[in-house]
């Protein structure tokens, strides 16, 4: 009688877009026996629209994860009605780009290949040049809005930035499509800051995040601490474009500004109509923006305002903005009371009280520099001194590192560099680096390429002696 047949075996396959965990070696010498054939599966992720268009974003998703970009909750059908704005082509090279989570923007100008940008650097999408038909295709989209006198215009409901480059004739003849974000956390470096309720002032260059840090702000203030909240959106960044603003700034509420000359007079409406606790506003560049917010400080409402620039030494000697920090007025000493203070007749004084309290330059999307008294920095800039700051930087689990710096009196500048040798350079970072458990500051050290093995290091603020 033959043996009765053997039970069926059931097998379950099953498939991940993430890359799987190690096999402890006791379990992967059990199963790995010569009777197991091995075999190599190939799988494309690539989910199907409906109508046959293909859909790569889901399949993104996961090798985006795999490479550690997040994708934010609701950025992923925003992103996608941005790309629904460039042609097909495009927008699914676009679309199948590992770092498509922290897409920059999408450069596209007439007569030249289309780019998109990313933290690693510009991906070509394709080399065809950009044509008249393509340019027409994203600026007659349905859900672009209606070019200002800035040449910005927005997607409604999202915090996307399309801006226009016209020639003489005012034919738009280049699109730059900056991808907007709310990025829940990108505050918490400025938490404690925010909550004392002292006005706060963010210096940084274009692009490093101050927009996406100051909506945040907003949302937290409104939120968190349930305070009234009034946005002066001049460009339509903070809130997003179309009359319903954005959910990423929470509670607050937004007033839109017709035109970027007027928004001075928008400031002082937002006080006098709204009663609001808390004000909001982006990207203060001149003397009446600057004079408005002064006096908004003045009545005892908590502001929060950005400015480009890289340190206070940048407001200091900008002649719009020097009112922000309290003004600056040449003073003639007399005899005695130069000799006292050590110095020349004629010194730089502030000239009254700074509109905002505490400051922040942001160094970059993960470190701040902050200064917890606006006026003693300006008054130690001043005198040729190097203020007190505190770098702040975000772990890499998101934790937040802090070192409080204190700095002898000195005359040299804040950028002044200081030659060491290597291996005292060496023994220096490794002794902060285990004192304060920080990221590598590699960013901050730059080699030399000459014979001697010395090194720069380009002391941001605080001095280092040897």
């Amino acid at each position: 009688m033959p043996p009765p047949p053997p039970p069926p075996l059931g097998l379950r396959l099953r498939l991940s877009l993430l890359p799987p965990h190690p096999i402890a070696p006791s379990i992967r010498h059990a199963f790995c026996s010569p009777s197991v054939v091995s075999c190599h599966l190939s799988v494309r992720p690539l989910a199907q629209r409906r109508g046959g268009r293909p859909r790569p974003l889901c399949a993104a998703r996961g090798e985006a994860e795999a490479e550690g970009f997040a994708w934010p909750d609701g950025s992923e059908e925003e992103l996608r009605r941005l790309l629904e704005l460039l042609p097909r082509e495009l927008s699914r090279r676009v679309e199948t780009h590992p770092e498509l989570p922290a897409l920059v923007e999408v450069v596209m100008d007439l007569g030249r290949p289309p780019l998109a940008r990313f933290p690693s650097g510009d991906f070509l999408l394709s080399q065809r040049p950009i044509s008249f038909d393509d340019l027409r295709h994203a600026t007659s989209h349905s859900q672009v809005g209606d070019f200002g006198a800035d040449n910005r215009a927005g997607i409604s409901r999202t915090l996307h930035r399309i801006s226009a480059i016209r020639n003489r004739k005012g034919v738009i003849v280049g699109l730059t499509c900056r991808v907007g974000r709310a990025v829940p956390g990108s505050a918490n470096l400025l938490q404690d800051l925010v909550k004392d309720g002292g006005s706060l002032l963010l210096i940084g260059p274009p692009g490093v995040g101050k927009t996406t840090v100051i909506r945040e702000i907003a949302r937290m203030l409104a939120d968190d601490y349930k305070k009234r909240v009034m946005i002066v959106d001049t460009s339509n960044e903070i809130g997003g474009d179309g009359d319903i603003p954005h959910p990423g700034i929470g509670n607050a509420r937004r007033l839109q500004v017709p035109n970027q000359d007027m928004q001075h007079k928008v400031l002082i409406e937002a006080v006098e109509n709204h009663m609001p606790q808390a004000i909001v506003i982006d990207e203060i560049g001149t003397k009446l923006e600057a004079m408005a917010a002064s006096t908004i400080a003045q009545r005892g409402i908590q502001l929060v305002a950005t400015a480009h620039g890289v340190t206070i030494e940048n407001l200091i000697m900008n002649p719009s903005l020097e009112m922000l920090v309290g003004g600056i007025q040449s003073v003639t000493l007399g005899d005695e009371e130069a000799n006292r203070r050590g110095v020349q007749k004629t010194v730089l004084e502030r000239k009254g009280p700074s509109t905002f309290t505490c400051a922040a330059e942001i160094v970059s999307k993960k470190e701040l520099r902050v200064h917890r008294s606006l006026e003693a920095t300006v008054d130690a800039l001043l005198a040729g001194k190097l203020p007190n700051f505190e770098i702040r930087k975000l772990g890499s689990k998101g934790s937040m590192q802090e070192v409080s710096v204190q700095k002898e009196q000195s005359h040299l500048g804040i950028y002044d560099a200081t030659e060491f040798g290597s291996d005292s350079l060496r023994n220096a970072r490794r002794s902060l680096d285990s004192a304060f458990s920080l990221d590598s500051a590699e960013g901050h050290i730059v080699r030399s390429d000459g014979a001697d093995s010395s090194f720069n290091l380009y002391a941001y603020g605080n001095l280092v002696c040897t």
